[in-house]
């Protein structure tokens, strides 16, 4: 034990204690990594809220005046609320409710729920549903279902169209069944899985067409059939009886079994005659309206969307469900699609995977990470030329990742790119405070100090500079809380992971590094070090029996113990454990596999080096023992030899810690062997660098520094002789800064790019889909033909809509969705936008097609540009509307222009003559209802089959409804004696409605919306702004609003100034409280616009544009860049505390400061390099930030070398002169 000290430190005197708080913190750490959910973005709450209510057969105008009028006025006082719209189309309603961004989401649902009971409805309108946007509830992955063999060709051609087209529903229907009933099936248990949904194919209905002229002869009327089908088809309870001591269930059981049984059903009895239902109608097996058709690669197909649990991992998901689905070559019992390929010959297959872009974006910011870290450690080695000083920095990186994601776990923060990102730019940052640290401690050795006083003094010099330079890069974050919008809730977990980093730097370089500083070495036994450790080196030789004895034996019987705790453990961990599940059990030959590895791993090195040192010709090592070649056995012996009750007592324990403290002395031989290689690989760069050395070379000769010998000292000294120069050149660099930075172009965030877009276009409102099918269908054919060519490797087109699914107001049977996955490509920019301009030119040969293309969402749900007109009158918001697509479609700063207000769907509208109905004893509703009844059909039971229920529609049949005509000619007063045609008391005509009817806070609008085209968003809203003013002339009662991405930019960007403006007055805080001072604060303060100027000349010369990431950037490099500053002026401060002249002070702490400045942006712009490249999956996101950052940091560097000491010079100058302050420049 070492005698006790005469001023006691903790950090220096008791490593053992500082060893094991890193090391539990390491491991909680460790632990915390593998609860955290991996997901693509932070989790985000959109304050949106959409209140869909469908209004069967109603009109856009109908549905206005009496569903969202109705629910507006209701809705438009809920606490909270920033914009109420509405979107009234055929049959729905659509009320978006906006909140402001930092709302709860469960009061908001809650108070709108409340207020949605009290909404009046008219009759027939269904309940509202209430929808909540979230798009991290996006398909984790989609499916495609496709026969694996479609009808034979010959007969296919043979065949009439008739028996074709039944032949291909009957395909389509059984696609729909299986995906149903077996796949959906199959996908839901899987941990992680909320819901499988299936979308195409034709869903199975029983059809009963009634004739209407023999409906007509029976004297019924249809609802009569509807209610009679109703009552016969029952399953019902009765109760229940008691008998003696049984009790007896009661139940009703006359359910359909077949379709004989429908048909025979008896509809009416007369005169001793029944009519059945196969007298009046023909019941049939058919399905539902086709409304969406579906293909995978020009086949027909059925799609699965599969969701995730909110909470759920989904890279872990996504390997479940492909884990489960399998191919189509595995056997039937080894996964989904193999079974399905055997039983019903279909082809299951995965064709989206979202979670790819994700792995492949995680890994890339692992990657850029590793690579930062990698590239620091060389810098700290090229500066200090010192293994153990560099090693003892580079420490500081894994110990502070680590001890990061334990709060991380704690705050409930996902692994995402976002997260991830701010820990891959805070690798630099990492090192800057030890750096700082064990360079103040190496100049206190150089003075004279013991190692234990150097430690301890030099950490004290520092500690205070330390603390305010992190802090300063802490407090940057604080002001996130006040930045609105989208970017606040995006960007929080980035400002977390940062922080809480950079705190765990700080704790490493206060406690950590002066511990280990204070070590010579890393003791073993009496004074040795790992460095001297016999397998340490090439030196000395072995025995074979030595090596095998020595070596391989206690290996070998370590692994054996280590297996068999691990076995153990296993065990008990099986036993307790309360999944039933035995597939999820620990797996006793895998767990020996991992257990045989990690020896193998940790033990090839020293491995290599005791072969490489075995002769067999020389003596062995001079007498080693067992104990004495490896320490942990040394300790373990020594505790056997006193053999007394405590040692029994702590057998288990000792038992335990052989091997663990084995795997660490493995591992610290691992260690020392790879900085030696390490360090000889970047012997080559040392010596390119060499003549850097006179920038900070520090004479060894005396106390005093040869100024004169180094280049940054005569430019310094140059520098304050003349101090008008150096001010001229700040005003010039901020002059500059404005210059440039007015021409920046800007947008709300950088568009992502995954390999995958969809194009929606739309036909004319009212085409049927088969026409649709029939237009677009030569599209896809040439698509498929040049599938090699523009590297696309699935093509998946939706025609029509999923009516269960509608996210947007203009989908229809006239539109459809070509979604298209690339091949995987090295530049997916590139490659994305050729394969867009090729296939843009093949839907602009389709008349009358409108277009866009949307990519998947990560952010943002607006398009980038949205005009918004204001109006009243629908007319004349078409026309404007119209004259706005067709001025703005001419632009080449946008692209896919159109609007959402067009011509309807054709209406056949009914005006009933109410004389005439009076006369006849009807009412409107009632004969309203039967023309709905003969048209549209009615359900008016379920036929149970096993494991589904099939629907039982009933209407008339086709050839009495296949024209306008036929609908004027149905009877409307069945079993009253003379039968009346419906166009005898009703007037019909063809007319046209609007498409939709859109309201915002209770104003008729209409949008264009349009994306951008080869420029930025700044620059195409300025071209609108622009073209809408001079070619349009709007009259008073009229005009326009741009919306869309803007506004979401305009929001946060004014946010974002304040949370900038924020930072900066915080940092200047912070610098008061550390310096008591005011002036010296205002010195430093000149950093920040000293960054923003290669910040602002760097975009424009990668021609990047301004965003929020950028603005994030400038946050950030508001705290990072006074770092520099705050260390020189405090050892100025230090030196002229001393008594050194002021001149004198400011040259030698810049002198003596330079090389841990160099050394700490070194660090930070190399750290954050592999992330400016732009590489990997996502790289869109988080490679502005870097560049902001690097370009910001370096010309902040180099400035502040010289600009700081001539300010602080001047300011100090006059201080003496007018306040008669020799010492330091006073607070004010």
């Amino acid at each position: 034990m070492e005698p006790a000290h005469k001023n006691p430190n903790f950090t220096t005197d008791r490593p053992v204690a500082v060893l094991m708080v890193f090391l539990a913190a390491v491991v909680f750490g460790y632990f915390s990594l593998g609860r955290l959910p991996v997901t693509l973005m932070p989790e985000m709450s959109y304050p949106t809220l959409t209140v869909r209510t469908a209004y069967p057969g109603a009109a856009p105008e109908e549905v206005e005046n009496d569903i969202s009028r109705q629910i507006e006025e209701q809705l438009g006082v809920v606490s909270g609320l920033n914009e109420i719209s509405s979107i009234s189309r055929a049959g729905v309603s659509d009320v978006v409710l906006e909140f402001m961004w930092g709302t709860s989401m469960v009061d908001a649902i809650q108070n709108t729920l409340e207020k949605l009971d009290t909404v009046r409805l008219p009759r027939g309108a269904e309940k509202p549903l209430l929808l909540h946007y979230d798009p991290s509830l996006d398909p984790v992955m989609e499916l495609s279902l496709s026969s694996a063999s479609g009808v034979d060709e010959e007969s296919a051609e043979s065949a009439s169209m008739e028996v074709q087209a039944m032949v291909e529903n009957a395909s389509a229907r059984r696609l729909r069944r299986i995906g149903e009933l077996q796949v959906k099936r199959a996908l839901e248990p899987i941990k992680g899985v909320a819901a499988a949904r299936v979308r195409g194919g034709l869903e199975e209905e029983i059809h009963v067409l009634i004739d209407a002229t023999k409906l007509q002869r029976a004297n019924l009327a249809i609802s009569q059939v509807i209610n009679r089908l109703s009552a016969e088809n029952i399953n019902a309870a009765g109760g229940r009886i008691r008998e003696g001591e049984a009790e007896y269930m009661i139940r009703t059981i006359n359910e359909y079994q077949d379709l004989e049984e429908i048909k025979d059903t008896i509809v009416y009895r007369r005169d001793g005659r029944e009519i059945r239902l196969k007298d009046l109608a023909q019941v049939v097996y058919g399905q539902r309206d086709r409304e969406m058709l579906t293909q995978t690669n020009g086949g027909e197909s059925v799609q699965i969307d599969v969701y995730k649990e909110a909470d759920s991992n989904m890279v872990a998901v996504a390997e479940l469900i492909k884990t489960a689905v399998g191919s189509i070559k595995d056997g039937r019992r080894k996964s989904i699609a193999g079974k399905l390929f055997e039983e019903e010959n279909v082809v299951l297959q995965v064709v989206a995977d979202r979670s790819i872009f994700i792995d492949n974006s995680i890994n890339e910011v692992k990657s850029t990470a590793i690579a930062g870290g990698l590239l620091a450690i060389v810098v700290l080695l090229v500066f200090l030329r010192d293994l153990r000083t560099t090693s003892i920095i580079a420490v500081s990186i894994p110990i502070s990742i680590f001890v990061t994601f334990a709060p991380l776990n704690i705050l409930g923060v996902s692994l995402n790119i976002m997260s991830l990102g701010g820990l891959a730019m805070g690798i630099g940052m990492l090192v800057d405070s030890s750096i700082v640290v064990l360079e103040s401690i190496y100049r206190c050795r150089e003075e004279g100090d013991s190692m234990r006083e150097a430690a301890i003094r030099g950490t004290r010099e520092v500690r205070g500079a330390v603390i305010a330079s992190t802090l300063t890069s802490v407090c940057v974050f604080f002001p996130m809380v006040f930045v609105e919008g989208m970017a606040g809730q995006v960007f929080g977990d980035l400002g977390l992971t940062v922080v809480t980093s950079l705190l765990a730097s700080l704790i490493v370089a206060v406690w950590f590094i002066p511990m280990l500083a204070s070590r010579s070495g890393i003791k073993l036994k009496n004074g040795s070090t790992m460095v001297s450790h016999p397998l340490s080196d090439l030196t000395g030789r072995i025995s074979p029996s030595t090596f095998v004895l020595r070596f391989v034996l206690p290996l070998l019987g370590l692994l054996v113990m280590s297996a068999v705790i691990a076995c153990l453990t296993a065990m008990g961990m099986n036993y307790w454990s309360s999944d039933p599940n035995p597939e999820n059990a620990i797996k006793y030959s895998s767990l020996m596999w991992s257990v045989a590895t990690f020896w193998a791993q940790i033990g090839f090195i020293p491995l290599v080096i005791a072969v490489s040192k075995i002769r067999i010709s020389e003596p062995q090592l001079g007498g080693m023992t067992l104990s004495e070649l490896w320490y942990s056995i040394h300790a373990f012996q020594k505790a056997f030899n006193q053999r007394n009750f405590v040692f029994y007592l702590l057998l288990p324990y000792q038992l335990l810690r052989l091997p663990l403290s084995m795997g660490l002395e493995l591992i610290g031989l691992n260690l020392i062997w790879t900085v030696r290689l390490f360090a000889g690989i970047s012997y080559l760069a040392v010596k390119v660098i060499h003549f850097l050395r006179g920038l900070f070379e520090r004479s060894k000769e005396s106390d005093d520094i040869k100024e004169e010998q180094t280049v940054y000292v005569k430019v310094l000294r140059w520098s304050l002789a003349h101090p008008p120069v150096i001010l001229l050149l700040a005003v010039t660099c901020v002059f500059l800064t404005w210059l440039v930075g007015r021409e920046l172009q800007s947008e709300l965030l950088p568009e992502v790019h995954q390999s995958e877009f969809t194009f929606e276009v739309a036909l004319p409102v009212g085409t049927p889909l088969d026409e649709t099918v029939a237009a677009l269908d030569r599209v896809e054919s040439e698509i498929l033909k040049r599938k090699a060519a523009l590297q696309i490797e699935t093509l998946l087109v939706m025609y029509g809509f999923d009516t269960t699914n509608m996210k947007s107001s203009d989908e229809g049977e006239h539109s459809a969705k070509f979604k298209v996955l690339l091949q995987p490509s090295g530049k997916p920019k590139e490659t994305e936008n050729r394969v867009i301009a090729a296939l843009r030119s093949l839907f602009e040969q389709v008349p009358d097609l409108n277009m866009r293309v949307t990519r998947p969402v990560l952010f943002s749900s607006k398009k980038p540009v949205v005009v918004q007109i204001n109006g009243e009158d629908l007319d004349e918001l078409k026309g404007f509307s119209d004259e706005t697509t067709l001025i703005l479609s001419k632009s080449s700063e946008l692209a896919d222009v159109e609007p959402t207000l067009r011509s309807g769907a054709p209406e056949v509208q009914i005006s009933y003559d109410r004389h005439q109905i009076m006369r006849h004893g009807l009412n409107i509703n009632s004969v309203a209802n039967q023309v709905r009844d003969m048209v549209k059909g009615a359900e008016a039971t379920r036929l149970n089959r096993r494991d589904r229920r099939v629907p039982i529609m009933v209407r008339l049949s086709e050839q009495d409804r296949e024209e306008v005509g036929d609908i004027g000619k149905l009877i409307i007063n069945p079993g009253r004696g003379t039968p009346l045609p419906l166009n005898a008391i009703a007037d019909m005509s063809v007319g046209e409605g609007p498409s939709e009817i859109r309201r915002i806070d209770g104003k008729r609008v209409a949008l264009v919306q349009a994306n951008i085209g080869g420029g930025s968003l700044g620059a195409s809203v300025a071209a609108v702004q622009s073209l809408l003013n001079e070619k349009m002339i709007w009259p008073d009662y009229m005009d326009f609003v741009i919306t869309g991405q803007n506004q979401e930019w305009k929001r946060s960007r004014s946010s974002l100034y304040l949370a900038l403006g924020l930072s900066v007055f915080l940092v200047f805080v912070i610098m008061a409280s550390q310096f008591e001072s005011l002036i010296q604060p205002f010195i430093i303060m000149f950093t920040i616009p000293m960054a923003f100027v290669g910040t602002v000349v760097g975009l424009k010369i990668l021609n990047m544009n301004l965003s929020v990431v950028v603005f994030l950037g400038l946050i950030m490099l508001a705290g990072i860049v006074v770092n520099n500053a705050i260390v020189l002026v405090d050892y100025t401060n230090t030196l002229r505390g001393r008594g050194m002249a002021l001149k004198q002070s400011i040259v030698k702490a810049c002198h003596v400061r330079l090389r841990p400045i160099l050394m700490t942006t070194a660090t930070t712009v190399l750290g954050l390099f592999p992330m400016a490249l732009g590489l990997g999956d996502g790289a869109e996101i988080r490679t502005p930030m870097a560049i902001t950052v690097i370009c910001g940091l370096l010309t902040s560097t180099f400035l502040t070398l010289l600009i700081i000491p001539t300010i602080y010079y001047i300011l100090g100058r006059a201080g003496e002169r007018f306040f008669q302050t020799p010492d330091t420049i006073e607070s004010t």
